[in-house]
């Protein structure tokens, strides 16, 4: 209880290791080789980020992770014709598509699912009172799934939101984690391979600058210890996810900023 009372184109390519942000260097495609036995169990798997990928939209954002693929894009503040007249602050919205490709079969019901699970992680960070009246439109393609999607494409989505300039208080991180059967450990940003195994799963998402969780979700059951160490491992994930996202950003602000002036 103690511990829960407290929690709260700019092509950057660069992949996350150790700890350390160091220049990145694509794997070989394939996806889905990493598993508890291949990297620590508190070690993110490589991480791919570019910014304003999409020319068309108000801010955009592409996310690789192994073999997890999303690309985000997000348009507005536009009128919303669903605002109540009285209303004086905006809204966000999410649609989540799955690519026929993307190596899931695609249903709509699941489709809604994800959206319904991602939008609320985001609302919090966003400053809904500076567009009244007003809606953001998120949109997620998932091109490849491999490992939790929620937690990519919350991740990829605040970064659009960020490329976007829409006023936010923070960023929004997100990982997993997942107890697997056959196992006394724990591991975060699990691949494929892990979560057919698990028995118990849980997904933060939070605003590390802030100290806040937006979003916390699990599945399966959780002794009150395993639960507490589950969530440590989580948001100290969210909090390396976070400094990535945060240097990816400010990378493609200041190459923007070099293109305009070479202009």
């Amino acid at each position: 209880p103690s511990f829960l009372a407290n929690l709260f184109s700019h092509m950057q390519p660069w992949r996350f290791e150790g700890g350390t942000p160091v220049d990145f260097i694509r794997k070989p495609r394939g996806g889905g080789s990493d598993s508890m036995n291949d990297r620590k169990i508190n070690s993110l798997r490589p991480v791919f980020i570019s910014m304003g990928t999409v020319a068309k939209a108000s801010g955009s954002a592409y996310i690789e992770i192994d073999g997890m693929n999303l690309l985000c894009s997000v348009h507005g503040p536009r009128p919303d014709s669903k605002a109540d007249f009285v209303s004086e602050v905006g809204r966000i919205s999410c649609d989540v598509r799955i690519a026929p490709f993307a190596g899931v079969h695609s249903e709509p019901e699941r489709e809604k699912e994800l959206a319904l699970l991602i939008r609320p992680a985001l609302e919090p960070a966003v400053v809904l009172s500076r567009f009244p009246k007003s809606v953001v439109e998120i949109h997620i393609l998932v091109l490849e799934e491999e490992g939790d999607v929620v937690a990519a494409a919350i991740s990829c989505a605040s970064l659009a939101l960020a490329d976007a300039e829409i006023e936010m208080f923070d960023l929004v991180a997100a990982s997993s984690v997942v107890h697997s059967h056959g196992s006394s450990e724990m591991q975060v940003d699990p691949a494929t391979s892990d979560r057919v195994k698990q028995i118990a799963s849980i997904t933060t998402a939070m605003m590390p600058s802030r100290g806040e969780v937006t979003q916390i979700s699990h599945a399966g059951e959780w002794d009150p210890e395993q639960l507490e160490a589950a969530m440590r491992l989580s948001i100290a994930a969210c909090r390396q996810m976070h400094s990535m996202m945060r240097k990816a950003l400010l990378d493609g602000a200041q190459s923007s900023r070099l293109q305009e002036h070479a202009a």
